[in-house]
């Protein structure tokens, strides 16, 4: 049955709403609550996450965002391996690989992952986590990835996440617009003008500010950092980060629009004030292309280096 457009604009502004106020409860990031992130399954070893599908993680032809997607991997393989750590400790993506299957980013999410041990001999020990995304049933996505444990940073409370917590089942009310503190202010804010930018892109990249621009030889993007873009120790989210790049580096390679594999390594946080992301095509052929892309801060550091390869 067809929506309009204002009753999606309304549950998506009381979606946000009610991430925010989920929000305030410390253990779990902004993002992970407004797309709905869920564990119906943790074992010893491995766990199931899923993300719903609605009209805020929706692009324009009704796919699944691959923000939203990019959320839900980072989280998934994240949480695997803090199967194996202590409640509520910091952990940073060191590296993830996602290849894809061609299969469309269409219907609820379904990711399956698994903690497959550490490496060794080297000065950090970083955990080994594999994957697979399913889309309405379909496997659509295979990955893995790399993290290690970081101190938390002065005066942030790393509390259990939600899963971790007795409390996990409570209902959450959303926040009213009048209970809202500055930051809570400053992202509904957002969450409104991207309503009224509507138009050629979902609502995620007008919240998020994904909307790269061509160039000669591939894209550019540059995002305004808020408080929607957040993780527990306020930087921008990993998977975020990731869908930010993935966004970026298949604008510049349009004649291959189907993002084929994708390989990611974190270098630093991304902070400050906004992110430069940068995309160029590598090689471009017939079947397939492959883009570089890097993401930096607005002071010049660089927070993560991909290479995409595109098929047509």
């Amino acid at each position: 049955m067809h929506r309009d457009s204002s009753t999606d604009a309304e549950a998506i502004r009381r979606r946000v709403l009610l991430a925010l106020a989920a929000n305030r409860t410390p253990g779990f990031h902004f993002p992970g609550h407004l797309l709905g992130c869920a564990w119906p399954r943790i074992g010893g070893d491995d766990l199931e996450q899923t993300m719903l599908d609605n009209p805020l993680s929706r692009n324009v032809d009704g796919s699944t965002s691959l923000a939203a997607f990019c959320v839900l991997l980072d989280t998934a393989l994240a949480t695997a391996s803090r199967l194996k750590i202590e409640r509520g400790a910091r952990q940073a993506t060191v590296h993830l690989h996602a290849q894809f299957t061609g299969a469309p980013l269409r219907g609820d999410l379904n990711a399956h992952a698994r903690m497959g041990g550490y490496t060794s001999g080297a000065a950090a020990r970083q955990s080994l986590t594999s994957g697979t995304v399913f889309a309405g049933g379909t496997p659509v996505c295979h990955a893995s990835g790399t993290f290690v444990v970081l101190p938390p940073p002065p005066g942030v409370d790393l509390a259990p996440l939600p899963w971790q917590r007795e409390d996990s089942g409570a209902p959450v009310t959303p926040l009213t617009p009048r209970e809202l503190d500055p930051e809570e202010r400053a992202v509904l804010k957002a969450c409104d003008a991207a309503h009224r930018r509507a138009g050629g892109h979902g609502f995620l990249e007008h919240f998020w500010g994904i909307l790269p621009v061509p160039t000669d030889h591939g894209a550019r993007c540059t995002v305004r950092l808020g408080p929607q873009h957040a993780n527990r120790v306020r930087h921008v989210q990993g998977g975020l980060l990731l869908g930010l790049a993935a966004i970026t580096a298949r604008a510049a390679a349009p004649r291959h629009p189907q993002l084929s594999g994708v390989a990611a390594w974190y270098i630093s946080p991304g902070a400050g004030r906004a992110l430069k992301i940068a995309s160029k095509r590598l090689h471009e052929g017939r079947s397939f292309a492959a883009v570089r892309t890097e993401i930096r801060n607005a002071d010049g550091s660089r927070v993560l280096e991909v290479v995409s390869h595109h098929a047509a």
